[in-house]
């Protein structure tokens, strides 16, 4: 039976990152990376009428195809599936599938500095991060936190090898009971 993992996290809190490691060390490991379900520009206007698109919220993404993708890959010959993506713990229907779920925190200075290291498609307007990214950061860790359906194990992004082995040791300890 397959171990199915969320990875959800701040942007830029090295959720990709881990995931890659993962990939390379675990047998039979198949990742979805949220940021691949994003929508198009033309398809995330018609989710945000008169108003600008919010890509740091579910419906700028196509989270329906994400959750059919995973239960698909399911009936697979995976050993484990990890989910990653900032909303991946935000979205009932995905967290129904999830066997363990982790969130990377992360402080608003260290999301800023590593967020100006990447390039957005569209790139980020002028006050985004302070306007948009880190308010919707902060909404998400709240929702997160509040949901008593999941508890998820809390990591802390300024140590990126500690987030690193403390996944592999949520992946393995659900392997071996399972």
């Amino acid at each position: 039976m397959v171990v199915v993992i969320g990875l959800g996290g701040g942007t830029n809190s090295g959720k990709t990152t881990i995931c890659k490691k993962l990939v390379e060390r675990i047998p039979n490991c198949l990742v979805f990376n949220q940021d691949k379900y994003f929508k198009t520009l033309e398809e995330a206007k018609l989710s945000f009428p008169g108003r600008d698109v919010n890509w740091e919220t579910c419906p700028a993404l196509k989270m329906d195809d994400l959750v059919a993708d995973v239960k698909t890959e399911m009936n697979k010959n995976h050993d484990v599936i990890i989910v990653e993506g900032h909303l991946v713990l935000n979205f009932p229907p995905l967290v129904e599938l999830f066997d363990a779920t982790i969130f990377i925190t992360l402080s608003r200075d260290l999301a800023h500095k590593r967020r100006l290291t990447r390039t957005y498609d569209p790139p980020d307007g002028p006050g985004y991060f302070e306007n948009v990214v880190w308010p919707g950061y902060l909404l998400i860790l709240e929702e997160v936190r509040r949901n008593s359906d999941i508890k998820p194990l809390f990591l802390d992004a300024a140590d990126p090898e500690k987030c690193y082995t403390a996944v592999e040791d949520v992946v393995k300890k659900c392997l071996s009971s399972n």
